[in-house]
Parts: structure tokens; C-alpha cells; sequence
């Protein structure tokens, strides 16, 4: 599904169109993730300072505070992208994985690789797509990340389910310059 449509629905915010009460939203998102310009993510959710503010806090736990390892968490991304159609994020995402697996990313292969991270991304893509997780696959990744990654791993899987509803509908463009990887699929 990398036929990715770019037709724009909403523009975005600059920081001075911002409203001046609330930039420090705005400077916060900036800062925690160390950007030179606004992710057109970000701008234009921008119209809409409170879900700015809510959407990005839950997105910072789970890139940068979760207990999943870096390479994990970028897998866990880029699968569920892939799994929701989001060829927003999985453009932003999958060239910061290693090149070792990022050929496994997005491919049921990635499902085999020992744990956490196979059943990670397995949980990861069933949960994606509104699949029925088993008591035992549960389990595994309880018994590799514990009841908080557990957790962690859930929360990340509907934030990028939200992003890619967010993403899809409005059309949000992919910043020039950025490479436009296929999904693996």
C-alpha cells in the first residue's frame, strides 16, 4: 500500500500563527525531538493546540521513555505503519533502523527473530489489525519485557494506529528530501 496520497487537507501551523499563549506546546515538541522545522505531522495538528499537546506527550513517552529497546521500538513503528497504511511515518522511521533488520522490518520473517523482539512484532502487527492476541503470545511478551513493557508495547501500537488515522485522512505530505522506501509487503 505505498501508493501514498499527498493532496493535502489542512495546512500547516507555523510557530507564529501559533497561538502565543500555547508555543510553548509548540518549542516543547521542538525540543524533545531535537528538529530544525515542525514535522508537517506535528504542524498540522498544529490548528488544534490541545490534541497537539495530548497526541504529542503520549508519542514522546512511548519514543523516548518506554522500556523498549531503540531498534525495537523503531520495528514496532514501522511495522504497525505498514499494518495501517501509514506511509508517513514508515518514510520517517525505517531508515533509522540497522541495515540488518531493516530487510526484516515489515516481513513475517521479523516474527521469528528470537525475543522480544519476534513476538513483539508479532503482537505488534495482530494488534494492529484489530486480530485476536492469544493468551500465550501475551505471555510471551510479558516474559521479555515485563508487565510494563507490555504496557509500553500496547500504548506505541495505538499511537501509531491514531498517527496513521491522522496521517491517512488528511493527507499529510511527506517532507521533501525524505526517502520513500516501498512497504515490504
Amino acid at each position: 500500500m505505498s501508493d501514498y496520497n499527498e493532496n493535502v487537507r489542512i495546512s500547516s501551523v507555523s510557530r507564529e500563527a501559533f497561538p502565543a499563549d500555547r508555543v510553548d506546546i509548540y518549542d516543547h515538541i521542538m525540543e524533545t525531538r531535537k528538529l530544525t522545522f515542525m514535522a508537517d505531522l506535528f504542524a498540522t495538528m498544529a490548528h488544534s493546540p490541545g490534541a497537539l499537546q495530548a497526541v504529542a506527550s503520549v508519542g514522546e513517552h512511548v519514543r523516548f521513555h518506554s522500556v523498549l529497546d531503540e531498534v525495537l521500538r523503531e520495528m514496532v513503528i514501522c511495522t504497525v505503519s505498514q499494518e495501517v497504511g501509514n506511509f508517513y511515518e514508515w518514510c520517517h522511521h525505517i531508515h533509522r533502523m540497522p541495515d540488518d533488520m531493516r530487510e526484516a522490518v515489515g516481513t513475517l520473517a521479523a516474527e521469528e527473530l528470537p525475543a522480544p523482539r519476534g513476538p513483539a512484532l508479532r503482537f505488534a502487527r495482530m494488534t494492529a489489525n484489530n486480530e485476536a492476541v492469544d493468551d500465550a503470545l501475551v505471555e510471551q511478551v510479558r516474559a521479555s519485557l515485563g508487565d510494563q513493557g507490555l504496557v509500553d508495547l500496547t500504548v506505541m501500537v495505538g499511537y501509531y494506529q491514531l498517527i496513521g488515522t491522522y496521517c491517512t485522512t488528511l493527507q499529510v505530505p511527506i517532507e521533501d528530501g525524505l526517502e520513500r522506501p516501498p512497504f515490504k509487503k
